[in-house]
């Protein structure tokens, strides 16, 4: 059967090392749309950092979706409206900020396409998100935020040897009531449980009437795992995770090669 849908995530896969689309990737993807494949781009951004590739690729029009936030938002790609989302809310920010308090970590959240953090002290990685993203950075000490605000994700950042020695100090239950992502070696995102990129692919593919094994994803780091649950067709780039690699059906050149134009043009064109 025929490939009807591709999910790619963003960094580390569609992009290179300069954050940018080649040539070939462009022309690819725009083969892909004509022969009436649906391309998702299935990223940990906002649709803030998204929104200028949709753009450069020509899917800013009706008929194509995207998804941010790690599978918190599927978007209309034509205009960034939500068509579904899992959020948070301040009740969550407080007690994951009283937690990255006691571990002396990093915090901040993504909404209404701004950076909210109440850490006087801005930390290189959020500084760094902000630049990725297109974002502003809010300084908003937590007694300040709305009671009713809302969040698609929170990320904890530290440096990646000590991000990964205090992970097991965060509590079980934390586990249990949302959705945990080591998204890079130096960010853990926390999401609503309901959210990650497989249920958001999944959620699309039942509205397309899309069955597994007519969907195809790719990617190059753990937070891409949940698309694999739900593809017939599992890309890992050269430059992915061992475990990644370990769930893939193939594996393509790294994402410096134009590894995604490979893998397309081999099982989907």
């Amino acid at each position: 059967m025929a490939v009807k849908l591709i999910a790619i995530d963003l960094d580390g896969t569609l992009l290179n090392s300069h954050h940018q689309l080649s040539d070939n990737i462009i022309t690819t993807l725009q083969q892909a749309r004509k022969n009436n494949i649906q391309v998702i781009l299935a990223s940990g951004r906002p649709y803030s950092g998204i929104q200028p590739y949709i753009q450069q690729l020509g899917f800013n029009q009706p008929g194509h979706y995207c998804i941010s936030n790690n599978g918190s938002v599927i978007h209309d790609a034509s205009n960034g409206n939500h068509l579904v989302d899992f959020l948070l809310d301040l009740d969550d920010y407080k007690k994951i900020y009283e937690q990255t308090e006691a571990l002396s970590l990093s915090l901040h959240a993504l909404g209404d396409n701004k950076i909210f953090t109440a850490n006087k002290i801005i930390g290189f990685y959020t500084t760094h998100e902000a630049y990725l993203s297109n974002t502003l950075i809010h300084y908003t000490p937590i007694e300040e935020m709305q009671c009713n605000i809302q969040f698609t994700k929170l990320m904890i950042s530290s440096e990646e040897s000590y991000l990964s020695s205090v992970i097991k100090k965060i509590p079980a239950s934390f586990y249990q009531q949302y959705t945990l992502v080591r998204s890079t070696p130096y960010f853990l995102e926390v999401l609503n449980k309901n959210a990650n990129k497989g249920l958001a692919i999944q959620a699309l593919a039942q509205q397309l009437d899309l069955e597994k094994h007519e969907i195809m994803c790719i990617g190059d780091q753990n937070n891409d795992l949940p698309m694999f649950d739900v593809a017939g067709i599992c890309i890992a780039m050269e430059n992915a995770t061992d475990e990644l690699k370990s769930r893939a059906t193939h594996i393509t050149s790294c994402n410096n090669s134009d590894g995604v134009a490979k893998a397309i043009e081999k099982y989907a064109l």
